[in-house]
């Protein structure tokens, strides 16, 4: 039996890719960690088929834990106030952004913007917390697609694919001290920061993007 072990990335990329298109390199990356968490809703596209209907083989048993989920709803609103202020102190407040610095530009009507929701999309569930996939390159395009961690059964799903051309290295140089990011760079102007998942790829990523 295939394990996800026997099948390398750049196999299950391929498994997505029509014929005569050449996959150069699959990355594994995903938003930086200050790149916007919530997608507003008026932006948000329309939820996949399916979403939303009730599995009634589960109803007996969400009778029979509804206590428990009574119980877990008064600890989520009693640690609520501790997680606005922790999320106020180092967002709002602005901690994190000054270690960090900025991470995107261009709002969410840019390419930038939907970049980041092609990405937080990508959970099909409606969550809108979707955060890794692959960044692909290949002759033509370069494409977002999922990363699975179950290689052997899945074809990638596509979240947002670019002409080669279009998606570039941000001139600009983000602080050196963030090692593993890379800034994309869109010809509307916007741009956003990707953390790449190995430090040592990251090199290998900004050529391919200044090429």
């Amino acid at each position: 039996m295939t394990t996800e072990r026997d099948v390398r990335p750049d196999e299950y990329v391929a498994r997505s890719l029509p014929r005569g298109e050449q996959l150069h390199r699959a990355f594994s990356a995903g938003l930086d960690p200050l790149a916007p968490e919530r997608v507003p809703r008026r932006h948000r596209p329309p939820r996949p088929p399916g979403h939303g209907t009730e599995d009634r083989s589960f109803r007996g048993l969400g009778v029979l834990l509804l206590p428990l989920y009574w119980i877990a709803a008064a600890g989520a609103v009693l640690m609520a106030p501790v997680e606005k202020v922790e999320d106020w102190f180092w967002r709002g407040f602005g901690m994190w952004r000054l270690v960090r610095g900025r991470v995107w530009q261009g709002g969410w009507e840019s390419d930038a913007g939907r970049f980041v929701i092609a990405v937080r999309s990508g959970d099909r569930r409606g969550s809108y917390e979707n955060d890794r996939f692959l960044l692909t390159f290949t002759d033509r395009r370069v494409l977002l697609l999922s990363s699975s961690s179950s290689r052997e059964h899945e074809t990638p799903e596509l979240f947002a694919e670019y002409p080669r051309h279009v998606v570039r290295l941000r001139s600009e140089p983000h602080p050196a001290r963030h090692r593993n990011r890379v800034d994309l760079a869109f010809p509307d102007g916007s741009w956003v920061a990707l953390a790449i998942g190995r430090r040592d790829e990251v090199g290998e990523v900004r050529r391919y993007l200044a090429s």
